[in-house]
């Protein structure tokens, strides 16, 4: 080699291949990293879309329920003087839109009025509410089974007429999660030794008392086996509480009670009035509880049959008919005494000895109210009691 002459650099092939491997590698890496950033990112966003649509939505909720109290202190007023045949919560919708629509002046212009709209409207929001509300008077108080006879025995009868039914025989056939067989007497004396106050199990005859269930003889009779024996051997035992129902939840502790029991009834029981009270019949607007009402009564026992349950069927879709009009045309409801003679006419009766137990008017509803954004949907559920003094909040639950 001579002097001062630069000698060539030796390419190597293989350099130029593990510089591309390094390439692919760290463009794979980023590209990775960058993938994942961005799925964090876009999740990110989303709870946080989320956590916002349900904080809307939860007041959005709290809104329907403000109404909805504000709704049935109106109701207590009017109760005051008509008696109850007046129901403020049926006639009111309690709905966004229609808030929306009385506040901001649009109904009034419909309807040709002027002067109706107010400062800034209801307030302009994404999303939407409505809420539900229902009498508990027109459900069955379990905890009245352990009232005085006069009201436990027409009580225990109307819950056996309720689900002791040929269409709920499917849920007394098979056994429990435990593997124990019940029928719709053994609930119902379960439900009576959950709140009694001794630790006995008591005897119980639903044959006598569907013969008869305003006798004034005794309904629950004491017996001599102990009562907890139904919770002894399960793999979590527990007792009888020998004390009321605080919530209709509870129910699911009672021997005979699970999901589907729950699914098909829990709208129809209650532990929320006056145990020394029956329902109030104005406000009933099931349909199997006003069944399970006519079914009681003895003298109905031709009606209850299969071959006259078509018939007892199609009275009782004329009487909701009836019933409809006189609440859009008069904006009332008609009276114990107006229903009685309703059915006398076409058939069913009531017994004067569950007609004089009546609650007078109601002063406890239950409240379902709903908050929606987006996909994003909030319940509140309040059961709220009118007092002399204002309302009383007697159960809250948010889901």
């Amino acid at each position: 080699m001579l002097p001062g002459r630069k000698t060539a650099p030796v390419r190597r092939h293989g350099e130029r291949g593990l510089a591309l491997l390094m390439v692919l590698v760290t463009v794979a890496i980023l590209t990775a990293i960058v993938v994942d950033f961005a799925y964090r990112v876009r999740i990110d966003v989303q709870v946080a879309a989320n956590v916002r649509d349900r904080v809307r939505a939860y007041y959005l909720a709290r809104s329907a329920m403000n109404l909805s109290r504000l709704v049935l202190f109106f109701q207590g007023q009017v109760d005051r003087l008509t008696g109850g045949v007046v129901k403020l919560y049926q006639l009111i919708p309690i709905e966004s839109d229609l808030a929306k629509a009385l506040t901001s002046g649009e109904l009034g212009q419909v309807l040709g009025t002027e002067g109706s709209e107010l400062p800034g409207g209801f307030g302009p929001f994404t999303g939407s509410f409505h809420a539900e509300i229902t009498d508990e008077y027109s459900k069955i108080n379990v905890n009245a089974l352990d009232s005085i006879t006069s009201i436990a025995a027409p009580v225990a009868g109307q819950i056996l007429a309720l689900i002791g039914g040929p269409r709920y025989a499917p849920m007394f056939e098979e056994p429990d999660a435990d593997g124990q067989y019940t029928t719709p007497a053994d609930v119902v004396l379960a439900m009576h030794d959950w709140i009694d106050a001794d630790t006995t199990q008591d005897s119980f005859n639903p044959e006598v008392l569907a013969a008869d269930p305003f006798s004034q003889s005794l309904v629950f009779a004491p017996g001599t086996a102990a009562e907890d024996s139904r919770y002894d051997m399960l793999d979590d035992p527990y007792q009888n509480k020998n004390d009321p129902f605080f919530s209709v939840d509870e129910l699911y502790l009672v021997r005979g009670v699970d999901d589907d029991f729950m699914d098909a009834f829990a709208d129809k029981l209650t532990v929320y009035t006056d145990p020394a009270l029956l329902l109030n019949i104005t406000s009933v607007n099931d349909p199997v509880m006003m069944l399970s009402l006519l079914c009681l009564q003895p003298e109905n026992a031709a009606l209850c049959t299969e071959q006259g349950l078509p018939q007892l069927l199609e009275v009782l879709s004329l009487f909701f008919e009836f019933r409809n009009l006189m609440q859009l045309t008069t904006f009332t409801v008609p009276n114990k005494d107006a229903i009685q003679a309703f059915f006398q006419g076409l058939g069913p009766s009531f017994s004067p000895y569950f007609l004089k137990n009546l609650a007078p008017f109601s002063d406890t509803f239950s409240v379902a109210a709903t908050g929606e954004v987006g996909e994003v949907a909030v319940k509140l559920r309040a059961v709220l009691k009118n007092t002399g003094s204002g309302q009383e909040i007697i159960y809250w639950r948010e889901e």
